[in-house]
């Protein structure tokens, strides 16, 4: 099976190849034609999550995934692995809590605070305004703090949309560009969400 999910915009591509692979069965192979890195990263992301093997190839200015639809096979230890992290995910929505100075000032402390603890949540989110965060100087306070949580191995995720809106999707310094299908399925599947 073929499906084209060039230009079309997040989350359409995750969600087309997810309803693609849930009418295949089990070893069944699906091809996905993506234009955008942002497409591509974004489906890996998920075709990994949802234990299938993939591989890309690079046709003209397209890409050609090719998914092998097989059973999820648990990775041993996994659980042990993610025993560090709270099974929680930190959502952002903007680049300061509140507003002016004192806002940007209150962010920087919260994220830095949050090092401090024995557990760190699984993933940030950021959204809207937050992505300002994301693609801040590479020498910000904000940007080092990020890339100390990255190093720790908690997931970082920039939306989008929201980065290109901002024209910003080529500043990214920290993270990974993700999309609305990944961000609502962590935030459903986590057994909560902090919000600043």
């Amino acid at each position: 099976m073929r499906i084209d999910c060039r230009d079309l915009a997040c989350p359409e591509p995750v969600i087309n190849t997810k309803k693609a692979l849930d009418a295949l069965p089990a070893d069944a192979v699906l091809e996905v034609m993506v234009n955008t890195k942002a497409s591509l990263e974004n489906i890996e992301r998920f075709v990994k999550n949802s234990g299938y093997t993939m591989s890309f190839k690079n046709e003209g200015g397209d890409t050609k995934i090719t998914i092998v639809k097989g059973y999820e096979c648990p990775v041993v230890g996994e659980g042990e692995e993610k025993s560090e992290f709270l099974d929680k995910v930190l959502f952002l929505k903007d680049d300061k809590v509140g507003e002016g100075e004192l806002g940007g000032m209150l962010v920087v402390g919260f994220l830095k605070s949050i090092l401090e603890l024995p557990k760190l949540p699984k993933a940030i989110i950021c959204v809207n305004r937050a992505v300002f965060l994301t693609t801040s100087d590479e020498d910000s306070d904000v940007v080092k703090i990020l890339k100390e949580f990255e190093k720790r191995g908690v997931e970082i995720f920039s939306c989008g949309v929201c980065l290109d809106f901002y024209k910003v999707s080529e500043k990214l310094k920290v993270g990974v560009v993700g999309n609305a299908y990944g961000t609502v399925d962590m935030l459903l599947n986590s057994n909560g969400t902090i919000t600043l």
